[in-house]
C-alpha cells in the first residue's frame, strides 16, 4: 500500500510538472511574476524604512543638542517594530487620509508577504492567470511608492534636527553612484535603559568639542550620559583610568535611580539620587546649552554644558 501510494504521488507530481512544463506561458512570464513580486515586496520594505525614519525623526526634539547615540536609539526602537506595531505610534504625525492609505498598505504587504503564493499560485499555468498577478503586484507596488513619496515630504523638513542637509545627501548619493560608499556601521549595540539602574560611579569627561560632560557608569559596566529624556548612550565604550570622578557625587553612590524620569519638556527633568540628592537638568539660556544641577540637601552644584 506504501508503494502504491508513493506511486500515485510521484505520478502526481509529474503531471503537476508537466502541465507547468507544456502549459502556454513560457519560463520567462513565470520570471516576470517572480520579478514583479520581488519588486511589490522591495517597495513594501523602502516604506516600512522611510516610517522607521520618520518615527526616529519626530522623536528628536527640534531644538537643543542630540548625539548620535539618542538617534540610533530611536531607530533601534523602530527597527524592533512591525509595520503594524509601528503605525500607531505614528497616527498623531501623519494625516488622517494618508493614515487610513498606510492601513489599506499594511494589509497589502502582509497579503504579499504571507498569504500571496498560497491564495494565487493555481493561476501560474495560464497566461490570464500570470497577467492577473502581475497586474495586482503592479497595483500593489504603485501604492507602495506613492505612498513613501509622501512620507519623504512629511521627514523633509524634520532632517534638520539630526543634522542631515541637504548638500549631505547630494554627498552620500554621490558616493554611492561611484561606487565608493561603504557599508553602513551597525547600530550601537548596548542594551537600552531598564526601568530602574544602578549607578556606581559618575566621571566629569571632556568630550571632542572641549566640553566636560558627566558619564555615569552602572553596575553591570555601561556608561551612560544625559540626554534630552534622561539618561542616553554614551560614546565611550569603557572607563578611561584617566578620566577624573565627579567630586559632587561623593558620597551618593553607589544609588537606584530612574534613567528615564518623566519629562515636561526635552532636556527637563529630575533624577533622585537617593533621599540625598536631586539632579535637575534644564535647558540653558544660550542656543545648545544644558544646564544640570546637583541638589545635596541645602547644597547646591551647577553645572553648565
Amino acid at each position: 500500500m506504501g508503494a502504491e501510494k508513493e506511486s500515485l504521488f510521484g505520478e502526481l507530481h509529474a503531471r503537476i510538472d508537466g502541465e507547468f512544463d507544456s502549459s502556454e506561458p513560457t519560463s520567462d512570464d513565470v520570471k516576470e511574476v517572480y520579478a514583479r513580486f520581488g519588486l511589490a515586496y522591495y517597495a513594501a520594505e523602502v516604506l516600512y524604512r522611510g516610517l522607521c525614519n520618520l518615527y526616529c525623526e519626530s522623536q528628536v526634539p527640534p531644538t537643543g543638542p542630540v548625539t548620535r547615540h539618542r538617534v540610533e536609539e530611536h531607530l533601534r526602537t523602530a527597527f524592533a517594530m512591525t509595520l503594524g506595531q509601528l503605525l500607531p505610534r505614528l497616527q498623531t504625525i501623519l494625516p488622517p487620509p494618508l493614515f487610513e492609505r498606510m492601513a489599506i498598505a499594511l494589509e497589502r504587504r502582509n497579503f504579499i508577504a504571507h498569504h500571496f503564493w498560497y491564495e494565487r499560485i493555481h493561476l501560474m499555468p495560464s497566461f490570464s492567470g500570470i497577467e492577473s498577478m502581475v497586474t495586482e503586484l503592479s497595483t500593489d507596488t504603485e501604492l507602495f511608492q506613492e505612498l513613501d513619496k509622501e512620507i519623504e515630504k512629511i521627514i523633509e523638513p524634520l532632517h534638520a534636527r539630526v543634522g542631515m542637509t541637504p548638500e549631505h545627501f547630494l554627498m552620500v548619493f554621490d558616493e554611492i553612484k561611484s561606487g565608493k560608499a561603504a557599508a553602513l556601521e551597525p547600530l550601537h549595540a548596548q542594551r537600552l535603559p531598564k526601568k530602574q539602574e544602578t549607578v556606581v560611579n559618575a566621571f566629569n569627561v571632556r568630550n571632542e568639542s572641549g566640553h566636560t560632560v558627566l558619564v555615569f557608569e552602572t553596575d553591570d559596566g555601561l556608561l551612560w550620559q544625559l540626554c534630552d529624556g534622561g539618561l542616553g548612550w554614551s560614546p565611550y565604550e569603557q572607563v578611561d583610568s584617566l578620566w577624573p570622578t565627579a567630586p559632587k557625587f561623593a558620597g551618593l553612590l553607589p544609588a537606584k535611580i530612574n534613567p528615564r524620569p518623566k519629562t515636561s519638556a526635552p532636556w527637563t527633568f529630575e533624577i533622585p539620587f537617593g533621599s540625598q540628592a536631586t539632579l535637575t537638568v534644564y535647558p540653558g539660556r544660550r542656543s545648545g546649552q544644558v544646564v544640570y544641577d546637583l541638589r545635596v540637601q541645602s547644597k547646591q552644584s551647577t553645572t553648565r554644558n
